[in-house]
């Protein structure tokens, strides 16, 4: 179990996506072409808080969640 700040930006991370109808595939194309080095399994477990991630590439998905976001 993540603690609870790395906890809640998983949270809101999965809400955004959730919201606009991003798939994780999409999420982690995005990510990836951004830089991103974690692979689709990992990313999906950090969105279900199971997995923590290196700051710099929850900042990396936050930022490719943004970029697909039609908003």
């Amino acid at each position: 179990m993540l603690e609870e700040p790395i906890a809640g930006q998983a949270r809101l991370l999965r809400r955004t996506i959730t919201e606009a109808d991003i798939a994780v595939g999409q999420l982690w194309w995005r990510y990836v072409s951004l830089g991103g080095h974690a692979d689709q399994l990992e990313v999906d477990a950090y969105l279900h808080q199971a997995r923590d991630l290196p700051r710099h590439q929850r900042q990396l998905l936050d930022h490719a969640a943004r970029e697909l976001s039609p908003d």
